[in-house]
């Protein structure tokens, strides 16, 4: 665009709990019930709260606290339906988006950036928060949780499906911006650069500990963090 600062990524690829939307009371509220309604034990704030850093999907973090869970079991799967029915029926009105949001997607599709957002949440919840907050034409694509599709930190997220939506972009055109490690260790293994949304869900030290390439206290610090300049250089290595 003439006039405009070059951007530093063609592709920008967000989480959402934590980084795009406030969900957190979204999250309590609804785990409460699910364990109230299948008859369990009710999670304390703090242990669910602990589970949120951890960017882990619906059945994963339902299996966190719950130790008396089996991976695969009627059980687990009453609790991951029973938490999307309550989502659907009360989450969008309990998660906002943080403040600077739409200004931040409005910005970087400005200057050229095209805005998408991977995540471990099911799909259908996020497109429900973006519809809710206006937000549907400023993300130009949305990978949630669903049967058969890779997940976080996973690498073939990036060559199964962000590539080839993306046909003609490299790996290092495109950012990741999350708030947990899961968000980095997945930028890195998949060859990407990083930022770490300071203000979300992930634990201080272990984010800062992985070294990610940018690091933002709120949402609206992205667009000059990323015009302003390239990361000084793009890891190489492979996390295990």
């Amino acid at each position: 665009m003439s006039g405009l600062p070059s951007p530093a990524f063609k592709v920008v690829i967000f989480d959402y709990d934590g980084t795009l939307f406030d969900t957190r009371p979204a999250i309590m509220h609804c785990i409460a019930r699910t364990f109230e309604e299948c008859g369990r034990a009710v999670p304390g704030a703090n242990a669910v709260a602990l589970s949120v850093q951890t960017g882990a999907t619906l059945a994963d973090t339902l299996l966190l606290l719950d130790a008396g869970l089996p991976r695969q079991d009627a059980e687990l799967e009453e609790l991951v339906a029973t938490y999307r029915k309550l989502y659907r029926r009360h989450g969008a009105r309990l998660a906002r988006p943080f403040p600077g949001v739409t200004e931040t997607l409005e910005r970087l599709q400005h200057h050229g950036m095209t805005c998408a957002i991977v995540s471990n949440k099911g799909i259908e919840a996020i497109r429900m928060s973006l519809d809710e907050a206006g937000l549907e034409p400023l993300v130009d694509f949305v990978l949630g949780d669903e049967p058969g599709v890779p997940r976080k930190p996973d690498p073939a997220v990036m060559t199964d499906v962000i590539l080839p939506r993306y046909a003609g972009t490299r790996r290092e055109e495109i950012l990741t911006v999350g708030d947990t490690e899961l968000d980095i260790l997945f930028a890195r293994r998949a060859g990407m650069s990083s930022c770490w949304a300071s203000y979300g869900y992930g634990d201080l030290e272990k984010c800062r500990n992985l070294a990610p390439d940018y690091e933002i206290s709120g949402i609206e610090q992205l667009p000059s963090a990323v015009l302003r300049q390239r990361p000084t250089k793009m890891r190489d290595e492979i996390c295990p």
